[in-house]
């Protein structure tokens, strides 16, 4: 019976950390899918960003997706904030150069992340240099 606990336990812990290294590698090839991209066409496909901030002479370009979800029982009430902010950095041509992003709740995988990605440039498309 202990043997199956620390089973259990190591892979509940191991999904939290498989979890973070999808989430990071779908959000790279998300985010990299657009380098050299007009803006115009990033808010085509993406929508009016939240924010636009010059910060040091650089233009930056925000979407922030968040979420307050609250849920319950009888022994409490549970919830917390989700969000995932994508940044974009433009050159005076309004191409993307450089990208980031943080958050708690940004795609992990590419079935939940198919808007996100630039159709042109797809890194998951079979055969896309064809």
């Amino acid at each position: 019976m202990k043997k199956i606990l620390i089973l259990v336990s190591v892979l509940l812990l191991l999904q939290n950390s498989v979890f973070a290294i999808g989430t990071k590698s779908t959000m790279k090839k998300i985010m990299n899918s657009w380098n050299g991209e007009n803006i115009n066409t990033v808010i085509d496909h993406w929508g009016y960003p939240t924010e636009e901030k010059v910060i040091l002479g650089r233009k930056l370009y925000y979407w922030t997706d968040s979420h307050i979800s609250v849920s319950g029982n009888q022994y409490g009430v549970y919830g917390g904030e989700t969000y995932c902010v994508r940044i974009l950095e433009v050159d005076k041509n309004n191409n993307v150069i450089k990208w980031e992003w943080k958050g708690n709740n940004c795609p992990a995988t590419y079935c939940t992340s198919r808007k996100w990605v630039n159709p042109q440039n797809n890194p998951w498309r079979p055969n896309k240099n064809l």
